[in-house]
């Protein structure tokens, strides 16, 4: 038996709230999302795998009585939705100093998007036990705009993936299956 211990890479993915809002907004308006799928991203949530901050919960959550296909799926998953640290927030600071035009600061709710890079920034930072670990932001926002997310994390040598980047990088897709005729 082989006592040594094998190094591998873990990769954690925060998520922002458009990548979450994209996925519902599909299953809902284009094309149902198969279970499987959404099966494969709660055991990616519980495992760690994909993370995700207060702030997002926070937008996505509705407090209505009918909540649509992603804040019912994330109702449940409240605990896995990181809070705030010192770090976050010295690093948020630091985001919004040089990326101003990130937030909107005339708004009065609290917007998710440097607190996910300054999460990213974090894990990347923390030691993993064994192996290596890396991680990407996972959103939708535009990757030629100066302002949005892909650039402050380009800026913060932080990896950024659409979720289209994403699914390819994990290994799932889904097939299509035309229905018979009746």
């Amino acid at each position: 038996m082989n006592n040594t211990l094998s190094t591998s890479t873990k990769k954690i993915y925060c998520f922002d709230t458009s990548a979450f809002v994209t996925l519902s907004r599909t299953s809902e308006n284009i094309i149902n999302i198969p279970e499987e799928l959404w099966n494969h991203l709660d055991e990616m949530v519980k495992d760690g795998g994909i993370i995700s901050h207060r702030t997002v919960f926070e937008e996505i959550v509705s407090k209505s009585k009918k909540p649509d296909l992603v804040s019912a799926w994330l109702l449940d998953k409240e605990k896995y939705f990181r809070n705030k640290t010192q770090f976050q927030i010295d690093t948020v600071l630091k985001i919004i100093s040089n990326f101003p035009d990130l937030i909107d600061s005339e708004s009065e709710h609290e917007q998710a998007d440097p607190w996910i890079i300054a999460l990213a920034i974090e894990k990347t930072g923390e030691d993993p036990l064994f192996g290596e670990k890396k991680v990407a932001v996972v959103s939708q926002e535009n990757k030629r705009s100066t302002k949005k997310m892909p650039a402050v994390c380009e800026f913060f040598r932080t990896e950024h993936l659409s979720l289209r980047d994403f699914f390819q990088e994990i290994g799932l897709g889904i097939k299509l299956i035309k229905n018979k005729e009746e």
